[in-house]
């Protein structure tokens, strides 16, 4: 079963054209987005949130979505330290300067990896069957790190970085050299990720899409898009 190109994966039509999943990184195979996805691997922006009581999003969004600097470093301009001075001051401008603190050491901190139930399982299992890419707006060195701190570089056939491509999700070009370099036509690509303008932007180049709430969800929606797989017990 598979569904329309760019249809929500619910809406099963008759078989499967799936060649391709690609992954999102942050909030999808590790912990990172403004939702926690299990209280084992929460969020620590969540964290942050219950400690000092701010609003649900308050730290996603003074670190990544309203943060200008991380706008440009996401496409590999500006600076890390850029980065951190605008976080701090719209840190302490919406919250305070403990807020502040709290958010810039979790950032400047790496902590030991930590992934999503399943995810990484779920990676293994695709592999050979399907091509499996990476697709994130992340800063430079991401490709370092998922090879040498989270040792998972070699479980993808391809990792686009928005910071060495100089270009971000949604914009639609994004998708398509993703696909492109994976030598699939979006078409035939099933991409997930846990930001729902990111998922219409995978959807707006013909690809089959699915918000990710966590891995049982997403192992219904490929399965609805007609990609065989299974995880181990």
């Amino acid at each position: 079963m598979t569904v329309a190109p760019g249809s929500d994966a619910r809406h099963p039509v008759a078989m499967s054209s799936i060649e391709a999943v690609i992954f999102d990184f942050g909030g999808v195979i590790v912990p990172g987005g403004a939702e926690p996805i299990a209280s084992e691997t929460e969020s620590p922006y969540v964290q942050i949130e219950r400690r000092f009581r701010l609003p649900e999003g308050f730290t996603f969004n003074v670190v990544y979505l309203e943060n200008p600097a991380w706008m440009r470093l996401r496409v590999g301009e500006g600076s890390f330290e850029e980065w951190y001075e605008t976080t701090r001051r719209l840190a302490e401008e919406r919250a305070s300067r403990e807020v502040a603190d709290a958010i810039l050491a979790e950032l400047q901190t790496k902590r030991p990896p930590v992934f999503n139930p399943g995810m990484v399982e779920l990676v293994r299992a695709l592999r050979g069957r399907y091509k499996v890419g990476l697709l994130s707006n992340a800063a430079p060195g991401l490709e370092e790190d998922l090879r040498d701190h989270f040792r998972i570089a070699d479980l993808f056939d391809d990792i686009v970085n928005s910071a060495t491509v100089g270009l971000a999700k949604p914009r639609p070009r994004i998708f398509r050299l993703a696909a492109e370099r994976l030598g699939v036509p979006p078409e035939r690509c099933f991409f997930t990720d846990d930001l729902a303008h990111n998922v219409e932007g995978a959807r707006s180049v013909g690809m089959t899409a699915h918000q990710f709430k966590g891995v049982e969800g997403l192992l219904q929606a490929l399965r609805a898009a007609g990609v065989e797989v299974e995880l181990a017990a």
